[in-house]
Parts: structure tokens; C-alpha cells; sequence
């Protein structure tokens, strides 16, 4: 280790695109940019990590000789690597939100939003609930050493300063990470959708053979009833599906280091 912290002292400025590297995927990626984690943790988890990648850059010796301004150049570029990794990343979770988000909006309750502290923001009920329970899950398969591994991929595929990302790549990912995006949520979605569609035809029909029946006093509740019942149901189906989602969307990631370089 001290090893390690010699050659980064020597060659500081290649140590610098590291950390800022590092520092744009800690910013968005799922748990480490969560807004639950102090800057602090980020910041000491940043340099760690950094220190442990650094080694991986050998050969490059050449960037510690660049002057200023091409220097602070360099790190806006680093920077944005990482933020492509980190949010390519994030993406699984966005997916998850917009899953609950769905059910929501059935349920009548997109007026009961709450704070979500992994996010800093508004979310709904289910959206929290879900992610929540995706969060628990990504921790236990170890989808964190996955991600790791993808950015120590990246310093092997994209040198310092070598981003090479085409039109078409871009495209490519954008339209990848989209699909994956709504697959998540109409997957999480679809149980309680479908059901509840149900529920309406089948109150529609109450409707035509007992009008007197006042259905609208009646649906709101029912309707909220049935859809809980069958998300808490379908709980292990959800933890089972987003476990394939998130390893497939950790290939995707992967995927995402081999297109930055070129």
C-alpha cells in the first residue's frame, strides 16, 4: 500500500484523472451516490478506490508531464466518463421508481408522495417500497463488486484521456439503457395492472346488473385492497426478477465501458 501511495504522490496528475474517474461514477451510481451517504464517505470511498485503481494506469506516465490547462481538461473528461458509468448504472433503479410509480397512479395514490432518502426527492409509496426492496437485493447479490469491476474494466479499455464515443454508440446505449428502463417497470407493473383492470370490468359489470349499488364508494377501496394483496403476493416474484434484471443490467454496463473506448 505504501507502494501505491509513493507512485501516486510521483505521478499526481494521472492520479487525479483516477479519482475524478472514480468521483463521477460515486456521484450517481446506485448506494455509493445515494443521497443517504455523506459527501464525506463518498469523497474518503473515492480515494480508496482510487488508490486501489491507480496501478491499473501503468505506462502512462507521460500524462504527469501535461501543463495546467490541459490537465484541468483532463479531469472534466474523467469526470464525465465516470458520470457515464454511474448513470448508465443508475438506470436499473429509475426503472424500479417508474415500476412503482405505475402502480401508484392505479391505486389513486400518487397524492401520497414521501421523501425518498436514497434519492433526496419526492417519490410514491410504491416507488419507495420498491426500491427500497431492490436496494436490499443489489446489496445482497453483490451487484456493488460488479459495478467495481466494470469501472476497473474501464482504466483497461478507455485510457486517460481516450474517450472514444461514436454517434452511433451513443444511440446504441441510449436505446439500450430505454428498453431496459421500461422492461423493468412494466415487469414490476404488470401483476397489479392486470388485476386491477380486472377489478374495474368485473365492478363495471356490478354496475350494469345492480345499479343501485353506489360502485364509486365502493371501487376506490376495493381497488386499493386487491392491489395490495397481490403486490404483497408477489413479493419473491419481484425479488427473483429484479436479481436477473440487475446482473443482466450489469453486463449492459460493462457493455457501456467497451463502447467509451471505441
Amino acid at each position: 500500500m505504501d507502494t501505491i501511495v509513493d507512485l501516486a504522490r510521483s505521478d499526481w496528475p494521472v492520479f487525479l484523472l483516477v479519482f475524478f474517474r472514480v468521483s463521477g461514477v460515486m456521484m450517481l451510481a446506485p448506494v455509493f451516490g445515494s443521497a443517504m451517504t455523506p459527501a464525506p464517505v463518498k469523497i474518503f470511498l473515492s480515494l480508496v478506490l482510487s488508490l486501489l485503481f491507480f496501478p491499473l494506469v501503468g505506462g502512462q506516465g507521460a500524462l504527469a508531464s501535461m501543463d495546467l490547462g490541459v490537465l484541468a481538461l483532463a479531469t472534466v473528461w474523467e469526470l464525465a466518463v465516470g458520470l457515464l458509468i454511474g448513470f448508465a448504472s443508475a438506470m436499473l433503479f429509475a426503472g424500479v421508481q417508474f415500476g412503482g410509480h405505475l402502480i401508484d397512479q392505479e391505486l389513486g395514490l400518487l397524492q401520497a408522495n414521501i421523501l425518498d432518502p436514497m434519492l433526496d426527492e419526492q417519490i410514491s409509496i410504491m416507488g419507495q417500497f420498491k426500491v427500497l426492496t431492490a436496494t436490499l437485493v443489489y446489496l445482497l447479490i453483490n451487484c456493488p463488486h460488479l459495478l467495481l469491476g466494470a469501472v476497473s474494466d474501464s482504466f483497461r479499455v478507455v485510457p486517460m484521456m481516450g474517450l472514444r464515443f461514436s454517434q452511433g454508440a451513443a444511440l446504441h446505449l441510449s436505446d439500450t439503457l430505454m428498453r431496459d428502463l421500461f422492461r423493468m417497470a412494466v415487469e414490476i407493473a404488470a401483476p397489479a395492472l392486470v388485476t386491477l383492470f380486472l377489478v374495474t370490468i368485473a365492478m363495471a359489470f356490478m354496475a350494469r346488473t345492480a345499479p343501485e349499488m353506489n360502485i364509486f364508494a365502493l371501487s376506490f377501496p376495493l381497488r386499493m385492497a386487491v392491489g395490495f394483496v397481490v403486490i404483497a403476493l408477489g413479493v419473491g416474484l419481484f425479488v427473483a426478477g429484479f436479481e436477473s434484471r440487475a446482473v443482466q443490467h450489469s453486463g449492459t454496463v460493462r457493455a457501456l465501458v467497451g463502447m467509451l473506448g471505441g
